[in-house]
């Protein structure tokens, strides 16, 4: 499979490659997506220009926390039903060498949710830490009061 990934910190146009490396199988409880969308974030971009470090936590980063696609392979105890299910992705790089900027990508079955069926798999790759921030930014200090002028 095509995966984007990087060995050091640096800019975008230094350090991100393009490359085949081996499709990943799941394993219990695992799914297997294959990614339509892959959301970048602020924490995706930080991690990999070394902002926060220059300390690589994994020796190569596929980077990116959020997305969408199609499940295509389920790992033992996993229903079989869960097999073509539209879904979108949150954390999937968290403390993970491995996040959606890749043509597939495995997690555990819980972090591959659901995407009802009139929801576009765009808008899908937006509904893990973007959204999550949005709600949050709109919530952190009490009922939002909107000022009609």
């Amino acid at each position: 499979m095509r995966a984007v990934f990087y060995e050091r910190t640096g800019p975008a146009s230094d350090v991100l490659h393009l490359e085949e490396i081996a499709t990943p199988i799941p394993g219990p409880g695992e799914v297997r997506v294959k990614v339509s969308w892959s959301g970048v974030n602020p924490a995706d971009v930080k991690a990999r220009a070394g902002l926060r470090t220059k300390t690589l936590p994994f020796p190569r980063i596929v980077p990116h926390s959020d997305g969408s696609g199609v499940i295509d392979q389920v790992g033992p105890n996993v229903p079989s039903t869960r097999i073509g299910e539209r879904v979108w992705i949150w954390n999937a790089a968290w403390m993970r060498p491995f996040g959606t900027a890749a043509q597939y990508i495995v997690l555990p079955s819980e972090q591959v949710v659901l995407l009802p069926d009139k929801t576009d798999l765009a808008a899908g790759a937006c509904l893990g830490i973007p959204a999550l921030t949005a709600y949050r930014t709109v919530t952190v200090d009490g009922a939002l009061r909107i000022k009609v002028y």
